[in-house]
């Protein structure tokens, strides 16, 4: 006994455009704008030679930081849930109002006002 028609959507659909390897368009736009800060940030005067590694160094951390957080899921099993996503679900939950629950009182026993 068939109820009607079933739909079954597979668990790594995901909005964006993917480009290549699971990386799509804005993960793409985020690594090259980081590149691009970090030329800049080499560019900038001074420099001596071992002022210029120590900020090829930091763009390389840049770049490392970027492409992990662009790169790991936190759920292994779910593949379109992002480190960035869940970053900010949890921010955004942990803004939210709350909602917490008095514990009830017994009808027998006076409150504190009508205690005195």
């Amino acid at each position: 006994m068939k109820k009607g028609k079933e739909f079954i959507f597979p668990e790594n659909v995901d909005k964006d455009y993917g480009i290549w390897k699971d990386y799509t368009l804005k993960d793409l736009g985020y690594g090259i704008l980081t590149l691009l800060i970090g030329l800049i940030f080499i560019a900038i005067p001074p420099y001596g030679f071992i002022l210029v590694l120590v900020k090829i160094v930091i763009v390389v951390l840049a770049m490392t930081v970027v492409m992990a957080i662009l790169t790991v899921r936190p759920i292994a099993s779910r593949k379109n849930i992002k480190v960035r996503d869940n970053l900010r679900l949890k921010q955004k939950y942990t803004h939210s109002q709350k909602l917490y629950y008095l514990k009830p009182q017994k009808r027998d026993e006076p409150n504190e006002i009508e205690k005195y």
